[in-house]
């Protein structure tokens, strides 16, 4: 159940949500230095191209006030200029000074064709010129109409009273029916100085309308009141309702010229004014704000535009880099991914790569490389052990047994020596009874003689068991030489081992010191390292795991190393003990020789009691020495064989010690091996 719930856990970690992903923050990095700039100078952009697209657009609203002021002028100026050329003109002056005398030299016609000439020379459709006396009398109209008294006009009485050039405000003309404005010069005595009359032209206003048409689409010429003259949008008829401007700012102002805002349409518009010096008539052009703003919203667009492309190269260029720094990333936790479920699979595709992304796939390379070496050594070594374990353990109970079989056989001579003993004690009480006895000598004879072949026989067969012994306690002492030899060379492995975890301990240290590199280096990276210093931090935890491993197995090895100096220990004291116990079984065998040999003589003594019981008398005290040296040899016999069985109980012991020793041992090769499954590389 716990390796189901570690194996789901390892599966969730291959994967980075989408939202915690470092290509996804790169990118939201990216993007966000991108877009701020972008979008800072879009708007800065905006602003100055419609604040640039509006002065423009005022300032061309300014020339064309200028302009129409200009062409306006130059039509006043035509105008004056041709009445101050026929008012300096001398016939116009001789004709004034003369008016009244009986034939005066210069005949009206002459006057009259000179104002006729006015007309054809300015050519504006206007016929109206009229000469006047100062007392507002009409002299000669160009248009041939009836005379009449002009001194009530507000043009006249201020051409008179300033003596100087004079303009009317709007007025409907009696004789033609239309709106016009006149324009009077005063005409002076070149002699006196004296005002003698005045000189005056009508201008038909509607031909204004036609003028600012051509020039403008919005604007109009307002009079001295305020009364619009001509506007550029529609004509002007006498029956029409006069537009009042007198309230608008170029009417309250005393400059000459200026700009304001209105909204008498509705809509916002600017108006650029100008006033006529001579005239002083107002040219007044509209301009409504959509049609200023249209350029800067063309302007406008172009620069959102623009910056919607910057914003979409942008995220082209942000998707990019972030691929380009989070995918090798990618590699290098797959690979770890990879090693934390105990396979080998190295980074590839991204070591070619000069800067440190490449450097983390050729370290990460190197640090699979050398684990796999060294788990491979490892599982080599764990091999071995486990090998030499079984080999160990099988001799030991092989050992075990054989030592519990010449147990065994030692107990059975040790019984018997014993048996023998007792048998040999009581042969002995009743030699002592012979001599009471003889008579039933004969018939004891008999059964002495079977005891002593049974004798004969089982000191026989003590005799081969104890060669046997001695055989296999050889053959023993060749086995524990091989047993220590085996021990002092899985002693041996175990210090390859322990030399094996001393250089995983050294890779684990190098590696975290690697990884505190790494994580200093993505400290001073900032926020670009964050993602470098997890990977940095996953490294060290993999150091420091690795490292806790290496002396976890390093206390395993000297474990393992102090049970295999026990073993070499235990088993040269088996072998010191195997030893003296076949220097025992020497003596016990050459006993029981000489054993065999007293039986020998005393079989056949008995066969010479039988033969000759008188001569038992005589041979009784013989057979009594005899009995007592066999009797003590017994013994002596039985105390070897005991003390043979405990040294084969304590060899026993001994051997069952080693092969306890050996199963830890080969239950501590089986782990490691376990271990070690762990690695698939």
């Amino acid at each position: 159940m716990a390796k189901k719930k570690n194996v789901e856990e390892s599966e969730e970690k291959k994967y980075v949500n989408a939202k915690d992903s470092i290509k996804t923050k790169l990118i939201a990095i990216l993007l966000g230095v991108a877009i701020v700039p972008i979008i800072i100078s879009c708007l800065v952009s905006y602003i100055i191209s419609t604040n640039k697209s509006k002065n423009d657009a005022l300032l061309l609203l300014d020339a064309n006030a200028n302009y129409v002021q200009s062409q306006f002028s130059e039509i006043v100026q035509k105008n004056i200029i041709a009445l101050q050329t026929f008012a300096s003109a001398p016939s116009t002056i001789t004709y004034l000074n003369t008016i009244n005398d009986p034939e005066p030299p210069i005949p009206t016609e002459v006057i009259l064709n000179q104002m006729d000439l006015i007309n054809s020379n300015i050519n504006d459709g206007n016929v109206s010129v009229i000469l006047s006396l100062p007392s507002g009398e009409q002299l000669i109209r160009a248009d041939r109409n009836a005379l009449a008294n002009i001194a009530d006009r507000d043009y006249f009485q201020e051409c008179i009273s300033n003596k100087k050039i004079a303009v009317s405000n709007i007025v409907v003309s009696k004789s033609a029916g239309n709106r016009i404005t006149i324009i009077i010069v005063p005409i002076f005595d070149d002699q006196t100085g004296e005002l003698i009359g005045t000189i005056q032209r009508s201008f038909d206003l509607s031909n204004l309308h036609d003028f600012l048409a051509s020039s403008v689409e919005d604007g109009y010429i307002a009079d001295k009141t305020g009364i619009v003259a001509a506007h550029a949008m529609h004509e002007i008829g006498v029956d029409d309702e006069p537009e009042d401007h007198s309230t608008s700012e170029f009417m309250t102002s005393s400059a000459m010229s200026g700009r304001y805002e209105s909204m008498a349409t509705g809509s916002l518009a600017y108006i650029s004014w100008i006033r006529e010096p001579v005239t002083g008539y107002t040219i007044a052009i509209a301009e409504k704000d959509a049609v200023v703003m249209a350029e800067a919203n063309k302007s406008a667009i172009i620069v959102i535009i623009i910056g919607i492309v910057l914003l979409i190269v942008a995220a082209i260029i942000s998707f990019i880099m972030a691929k380009s720094f989070s995918e090798p990333l990618v590699a290098v936790g797959k690979s770890l991914v990879i090693l934390s479920e105990g396979r080998f699979e190295k980074v590839d595709g991204y070591t070619d790569r000069k800067d440190e992304f490449g450097a983390i796939s050729r370290s990460t390379n190197s640090v699979m490389d050398t684990l796999e070496k060294i788990v491979g050594n490892i599982k080599a070594s764990a091999e071995n052990v486990r090998s030499s374990a079984e080999e160990l353990s099988d001799m030991a109970n092989q050992i075990s047994q054989t030592t519990e079989d010449v147990s065994n056989a030692v107990q059975e001579i040790a019984s018997g020596a014993t048996q023998q003993a007792d048998e040999i004690q009581e042969a002995s009480d009743n030699v002592g009874k012979i001599s009471d006895a003889v008579n039933d000598v004969q018939t004891s004879s008999g059964k002495l003689s079977d005891i002593a072949g049974k004798m004969k026989e089982a000191s026989e067969i003590s005799s081969q068991s104890l060669s046997s012994l001695q055989s296999s306690s050889s053959e023993m002492t060749d086995k524990i030489d091989d047993i220590s030899k085996t021990i002092l060379a899985t002693q041996n492995a175990v210090n390859n081992i322990s030399d094996k975890v001393e250089g995983i301990t050294s890779i684990a240290t190098q590696t975290n010191l690697l990884s505190l590199n790494a994580s200093i280096e993505a400290a001073r990276a900032g926020e670009a390292g964050k993602g470098f210093a997890v990977v940095a931090e996953e490294i060290g935890k993999l150091a420091e795991d690795s490292k806790a491993m290496a002396d976890d197995i390093r206390k395993e090895m000297d474990v393992l190393l102090e049970q295999s100096k026990a073993a070499v220990m235990a088993a040269e004291d088996v072998k010191q003990g195997n030893s003296d116990q076949q220097i025992a079984l020497g003596e016990t065998l050459e006993a029981m020789n000489g054993m065999l040999a007293d039986i020998g003589n005393t079989v056949d003594g008995v066969q010479l009691i039988s033969k000759g019981a008188d001569t038992c008398e005589a041979s009784k005290n013989a057979v009594a020495d005899t009995m007592s040296a066999l009797s003590a040899i017994s013994e002596e016999n039985a105390a070897s064989s005991e003390e043979t069985g405990a040294s084969m109980q304590e060899l026993s012991a001994t051997v069952t010690t080693l092969a306890g020793s050996a199963n830890s041992l080969k239950d501590i090769a089986e782990k490691l091996n376990d271990e070690m499954k762990f690695f698939k590389g």
